[in-house]
This record gives C-alpha cells, structure tokens and sequence, in this order.
C-alpha cells in the first residue's frame, strides 16, 4: 500500500511530525449460532496497511481484531414494503456509531506508541473498506441488482455495451428524494 501516490498524498496534508496509518475495514455477514440460524450479524474486522500484507494475511499474526457485532433484524414492527430501507438505516447508523472514534482520530490525531518503542502522533485514515457483492451495494445505499458504477438496466447486467456512469450529484439527489419520500 505505501507505494501508492494516494498514500504519500494524505501524509503532505498532515502536519510536520503526524504519521498517515492507512485503516482497512472488512465485513462480512455471519450466521451468529449452528442451532438457530436466524439469528445473524456483521462482524466488522479492522487492520492497517502499515503492516506488510504477508503479515497481516496470517491469522496466526493476530493483525486482524474483530470491532464490532451489526445487527441484522427482521424489523417485523414495520410494513413490509418499509423493511428493507429500516434495516438500511440502521445498518447505515450502526456504522455511524462504531466509526465515530475512528473519525475524530482520523481528523485530530492520537497519540501512540510505535513498534520500535517511540511515541507519534497518528492520523488513522479509512483507506480501504473489503465487502462481499451485497455488502457493496448495502454500503454505497445500491440495489443488488444495479451495477455500483454505471447505469446499466437490472436486465441488461451482462452485456458488452458501455453504459453512462454513475455520478454522485445524482446519486446524492436520489438519497435526497428517498429521505423526503417523493
């Protein structure tokens, strides 16, 4: 990860002496028990790319801690054709609430100590977020059957034709619209 411009990027933007650690997010829905396999949530997993990644791919590293359980509900109290956008909104939420330390950290910095002994002054920073398809689609608020980056027909996914991209003012009008129920 460090050869990337992206990475050296954000490190100019810090000030003198504040170190970059780049944080890689993964999720991954899970069936919580054997005997009752209604009962399901996200586990979201964190790690850094600072550590190298034939490290951080070992599970004997330990370079990988799990951070939170994300409750996945059947929200019967609401109307079926409600459901779907409730259990959206709280997973959206959820996230909010588990991430929040994470933001601020991100924004002003913390104090740590380093792997050879010395203390600096870390931005965390979100620069990698590992999902599966429908994970994909909950986070960036898409259907599964839309593509995440162009416009392509749900019945048309497949074929070799170029569709227009996604853009985010339009996507950002959408949210827009479906949080005032037009």
């Amino acid at each position: 990860m460090w050869t990337g411009d992206w990475w050296w990027n954000v490190q100019a933007k810090l000030p003198k002496g504040a170190v970059v650690t780049l944080v890689i997010l993964s999720l991954d829905k899970t069936s919580l028990s054997q005997f009752s396999r209604d009962k399901k949530a996200w586990l979201v997993y964190l790690t850094i790319g600072n550590i190298s990644k034939d490290v951080r791919h070992l599970v004997s590293a330990h370079a990988t801690v799990l951070i939170g359980y994300l409750p996945v509900s059947k929200l019967k109290c609401f109307q079926k054709k409600s459901r779907s956008v409730a259990g959206y909104c709280l997973f959206h939420h959820s996230m909010s609430l588990l991430l929040c330390p994470l933001v601020d950290a991100g924004r002003h910095g913390r104090e740590m100590i380093c792997t050879s002994g010395y203390l600096h002054h870390v931005h965390p920073i979100l620069a990698v977020y590992i999902a599966d398809f429908p994970e994909q689609c909950l986070v960036a608020c898409n259907k599964e059957s839309w593509c995440l980056c162009c416009l392509v027909q749900s019945n048309k996914c497949g074929n070799l034709e170029e569709w227009a991209s996604q853009s985010m003012a339009d996507m950002l009008k959408t949210l827009y619209h479906m949080r005032k129920n037009k």
